[in-house]
């Protein structure tokens, strides 16, 4: 069975999301799509990662693939979205990186703003390094993950209304713009070194 991940405090992330919030989405947002998952895998002998769970999900009866993959992407994209929430800085190499495929900082920030907010429904925008070794900003609809495209994701951001709704009511706008204040990018970082490790760039 899988275990559910650790975060900080509640209030950690305050004002820009409250303990209120963070306290809904951890513990019955996340927690029931991991205990979901591991209802419907529990008959089965498996020895992967949630990762590579995505990748073999063939294992699994056609009849149960898809329920089995949502519970897994809801997992998978809120563990990353946790993760990531803190106070960091870029490394020199994920800096680097971002000014060769986006052209600065600032851009890549506007166009990821960009693109969280086009997305219609639930779902999540993720910065993803792709099978060349760039990097991509790309919106997933409800809680279909980066793994299932053979992309690797390092940052999202979470666009269901239950991460941001009882503090911002009809502005994900405003939530979007005020996630950058509280994103950890020395773990987003440290994804992208283990994505150069993962593709062998």
């Amino acid at each position: 069975m899988y275990q559910a991940i650790k975060i900080d405090s509640y209030d950690a992330y305050e004002p820009y999301i409250s303990a209120y919030t963070m306290n809904i989405h951890y513990n019955k947002h996340y927690k029931k799509y991991l205990d979901n998952l591991n209802n419907l895998i529990s008959k089965y002998n498996y020895d992967y990662t949630k990762e590579e769970l995505v990748q073999n999900i063939d294992m699994f009866p056609l009849s149960e693939r898809g329920n089995i993959l949502f519970n897994l992407g809801g997992v998978l994209n809120h563990e990353m979205y946790f993760d990531i929430l803190g106070n960091g800085n870029l490394s020199e190499s994920l800096s680097n990186k971002i000014n060769a495929d986006f052209g600065s900082f600032d851009n890549f920030k506007e166009e990821f703003i960009k693109s969280a907010n086009t997305l219609v429904g639930s779902g999540y925008t993720f910065l993803v390094v792709n099978k060349e070794g760039n990097l991509e900003i790309i919106n997933v609809a409800n809680q279909d993950t980066p793994y299932s495209y053979g992309l690797i994701p390092i940052m999202n951001i979470d666009l269901w209304e239950h991460a941001y709704y009882l503090d911002y009511q009809n502005r994900k706008d405003e939530y979007i713009n005020k996630f950058f204040s509280i994103v950890d990018f020395s773990k987003v970082s440290n994804n992208y070194e283990k994505a150069k490790i993962q593709e062998n760039l």
